[in-house]
């Protein structure tokens, strides 16, 4: 798990000591990580993922964070559809889609790396 240092360069006490480091990398300069979106003054990479809050206390940016959407959709067993963009979320792994059967309506979530995927998802299942 790759952690971006956005307020300082990775030095002692500047993160959370752990056995799992596995490789800290200092930029020259401030410079802008497409991965992040953000400048940054390096990273530092651990085996095993930090918890939010030690993330957190130390100004770290998780690397490879990406945002989905998530569109739910209703099939009623009358054959109306209901579809919108219920969620959004910044996530490492796009999450797994789902599906819920009641005595009424069937209930999918699925999940889009595009707010414009997402939305073009909700058009297409109104029309159906």
């Amino acid at each position: 798990m790759k952690y971006y240092s956005t307020q300082r360069p990775v030095m002692p006490g500047g993160f959370p000591k752990k056995e799992a480091v596995e490789r800290i990398e200092n930029f020259d300069t401030k410079t802008f990580c497409e991965e992040i979106g953000q400048e940054a003054w390096g990273f530092i990479e651990y085996r095993e993922p930090l918890t939010k809050e030690e993330a957190d206390a130390y100004e770290l940016t998780l690397g490879g964070m990406k945002t989905f959407w998530c569109v739910t959709t209703a099939v009623y067993d009358s054959g109306r559809v209901v579809a919108n963009i219920t969620r959004k979320i910044d996530t490492v792994r796009k999450p797994e889609n789902t599906f819920t059967s009641t005595s009424r309506r069937d209930i999918y979530n699925d999940w889009f790396s595009s707010w414009e995927d997402a939305n073009k998802f909700v058009r297409e299942a109104r029309e159906a």
